[in-house]
């Protein structure tokens, strides 16, 4: 069972009863749409009850689903993990459960890049999903393989990748494990894990 099957799980635990199991989500791309800087890929954009979230991803998927229609699958595919996480973002979004799913203003990005290379300072590490200005920006910290890091950085477009997901899940407990960016909001607060998105909207 993967990432996005579990948060699938501990949403529809939570809005279990609430009527909005079966309500609409809208999952399209939107190209002129601001993202973070740090993620790369399609912008989609999820739309649940008047809440929109974005999923930044290199398999883009439109659709017009309900979130109890992740029930049961298996969510193995590039394609179904993105629209699953952009549903997933919606979902937690409208419930309030995840605040930052869309991306921070131009303005703020000077400002959260300071901020997070203080926050990984010390640390060497590693990205699950290539990132031009992460790269350029601490390529003195970064290494090659998910093993010898102390610290995995997790952008969206990696994270739908079964070799995303087999770093993440593998971590062990030295490693800590810091989701970055608005794509991956709702996983990471469902899931309690680290997250990395200051400025989100």
């Amino acid at each position: 069972m993967n990432l996005f099957v579990r948060a699938y799980e501990v949403l529809r635990d939570r809005i279990a009863g609430c009527g909005c199991e079966d309500g609409a989500i809208t999952i399209a791309r939107n190209h002129d749409a601001t993202v973070c800087p740090y993620e790369r890929g399609v912008p989609l954009e999820a739309e649940h009850g008047g809440r929109t979230a974005q999923f930044v991803t290199g398999s883009p998927v439109e659709a017009r689903v309900r979130i109890s229609m992740l029930d049961g699958a298996p969510l193995s595919g590039e394609g179904e993990r993105s629209a699953a996480g952009a549903a997933i973002n919606a979902v937690a979004g409208f419930f309030g459960f995840s605040r930052h799913v869309l991306s921070c203003t131009v303005e703020q990005r000077p400002d959260c890049l300071r901020r997070l290379e203080k926050e990984i300072e010390g640390y060497r590490v590693y990205l699950v999903g290539t990132s031009p200005v992460l790269e350029h920006s601490f390529g003195d910290r970064l290494v090659a393989t998910p093993g010898e890091a102390d610290l995995l950085l997790v952008l969206a477009h990696g994270l739908v990748t079964d070799a995303g997901i087999a770093a993440v899940e593998g971590a062990s407990e030295r490693q800590r494990v810091l989701m970055i960016g608005p794509s991956t909001a709702g996983i990471g607060n469902l899931l309690e894990c680290s997250h990395w998105c200051p400025y989100g909207r």
